[in-house]
C-alpha cells in the first residue's frame, strides 16, 4: 500500500463487508501475507505457511452467517517507524437466522504490515491464564479447533452456492 492512512478503509470493506465473495478473495491475495495470523473472541488462527487461506475461510464463515455487514472507520493512525496501522471502527453484524436489528460493536485494531489481524490480547486466554493457568492451554486449542470448524462450514457452504468464489476477474474489483 502507498498510502495505508488512505488505503485502509477500502481494504477493510473488501475484505469484511463487499457483496462479492470473489473481491473478498481477492483482496486477500492483494493484501494480506501468506503467513498471517487471527485473534477474535471466538477462533483463532496461528501464523505459519499458507495460513491466510484459513483465514479467509473464517472470514467466508462471518459472511455466511451475516451475508449483510455495515462498517464505518472512526480512526486511523499509522505510526511509520514502527510500521503498525492502527483502525478503529464501529461493525453492525447480526446472525442470518436471529430476527433481530444489528447490533453495533466496537472495533479497535492494530495490523503490522497487514501480516497479523489483531483485535486485542486475547481475552478468552488471558482470562483463563488469570482464573485457572491449567486451562489456558485448552482455551487456546479451542479458540483453534473454532478456527477450523468455520473452515470447514464455510467450505460447506460454498459446495451449497452460499458466498462461493468463481474467481470471475470481471467481477474482483481489487
Amino acid at each position: 500500500m502507498e498510502d495505508p492512512v488512505a488505503e485502509i478503509e477500502s481494504v477493510v470493506l473488501k475484505v469484511t463487508a463487499t457483496h462479492s465473495p470473489d473481491v473478498q478473495a481477492a483482496a486477500f491475495q492483494r493484501y494480506m501475507s501468506q503467513d498471517m495470523g487471527f485473534r477474535h473472541p471466538v477462533c483463532s488462527i496461528v501464523p505459519g505457511p499458507n495460513s491466510r487461506n484459513k483465514v479467509l475461510g473464517v472470514y467466508q464463515w462471518y459472511r455466511v452467517l451475516s451475508p449483510r455487514i455495515d462498517i464505518r472507520i472512526d480512526s486511523v493512525v499509522f505510526d511509520e517507524a514502527r510500521r503498525l496501522l492502527y483502525v478503529e471502527g464501529v461493525q453492525w453484524f447480526k446472525l442470518i437466522f436471529l430476527p433481530v436489528k444489528p447490533v453495533p460493536a466496537r472495533k479497535q485494531s492494530f495490523l503490522y504490515r497487514f501480516s497479523r489481524r489483531l483485535l486485542v490480547p486475547h481475552r478468552g486466554i488471558d482470562f483463563a491464564a488469570l482464573l485457572l493457568p491449567p486451562i489456558a492451554p485448552f482455551v487456546k486449542c479451542a479458540l483453534g479447533f473454532s478456527g477450523l470448524v468455520s473452515n470447514v462450514l464455510a467450505q460447506g457452504a460454498q459446495i451449497l452456492g452460499y458466498w462461493k468464489v468463481c474467481n470471475c476477474s470481471h467481477e474482483r474489483g481489487v
